[in-house]
């Protein structure tokens, strides 16, 4: 173990699957206590038991992030465990409701507006509003959201999806502003492509792959990726940065390129 956050207790959402998942097993090698908290009960208790096979400590934790009761209780259980909450890294998405529901604007069924806008901005307001009740108690804490690129670029067929995530990035910096003077500091990641289990429906796909490859200039990037970047962003080595928004996503917004990714899905 090494100890980046030796003595921390990190709240990983979003931590059975992907980046959470990448999280939660770098943030545990680095020294931190882990809950795994996710709406599948099963996977995430088993990616704790992962943690605590290496030697870690971690439990998992049921939570949906749309409904304020759930959030309360993952809060509630995560200081009952371990006291405290020094990091939270907010992951809680639904890849395939984005992938194969959402639409442009003018083709757009309002419940996937709503589905959308719950679990991606809500969920992000009612998680963050109760984990930092607590870090202001403790007067600290590091909140690390997860973004996206399509919240800063143009994203054809992805309205619901770009307006959640750039509320995230706005929110971002004023909760940063609002929290930071009280040791509670607030940063963004915004990723590109990410490989991940949802996304293998495009990288089985050769010409799909292909596209998808050509966008990012250094390659298409794994979940412990960007779960580097959290864990920075979590660590005291960043003890002065808050309210960024920072863009890890191997040089996608870098130059200009024209194509629907999550077009396979409106066929």
């Amino acid at each position: 173990m090494a100890d980046r956050l030796k003595g921390k207790v990190a709240l990983v959402t979003g931590g059975a699957s992907g980046i959470g998942r990448a999280g939660s097993l770098l943030m545990a090698k680095e020294g931190a206590r882990i809950v795994v908290a996710d709406i599948d009960a099963t996977r995430a208790e088993a990616v704790a038991q992962e943690i605590r096979s290496s030697g870690g400590d971690a439990f998992g934790c049921t939570v949906d992030v749309r409904d304020s009761a759930s959030v309360q209780a993952m809060v509630a259980a995560s200081v009952e465990r371990f006291g405290r909450i020094d990091v939270l890294f907010h992951n809680a998405v639904s890849v395939p409701l984005v992938n194969k529901h959402d639409r442009r604007i003018t083709e757009l069924p309002e419940e996937t507006w709503h589905a959308i806008l719950g679990l991606v901005l809500t969920g992000t307001f009612l998680t963050a509003k109760y984990v930092a009740q607590r870090m202001l108690e403790q007067r600290s804490g590091s909140i690390v959201l997860t973004a996206t690129v399509d919240a800063l670029i143009g994203q054809a067929g992805l309205d619901a999806y770009t307006a959640a995530k750039g509320g995230v990035v706005a929110m971002t910096r004023s909760m940063a502003a609002g929290l930071s003077p009280e040791g509670v500091r607030v940063n963004a990641i915004c990723p590109g492509f990410v490989r991940t289990p949802h996304q293998d429906i495009f990288l089985s796909d050769e010409k799909q792959r292909a596209t998808i490859e050509s966008l990012h200039l250094m390659g298409i990037m794994d979940p412990e990726e960007v779960a580097a970047f959290a864990l920075f962003l979590a660590s005291d080595e960043a003890r002065s940065m808050t309210g960024g928004i920072h863009v890890v996503d191997s040089g996608y917004t870098a130059f200009k390129a024209n194509m629907d990714p999550v077009a396979v899905f409106k066929r």
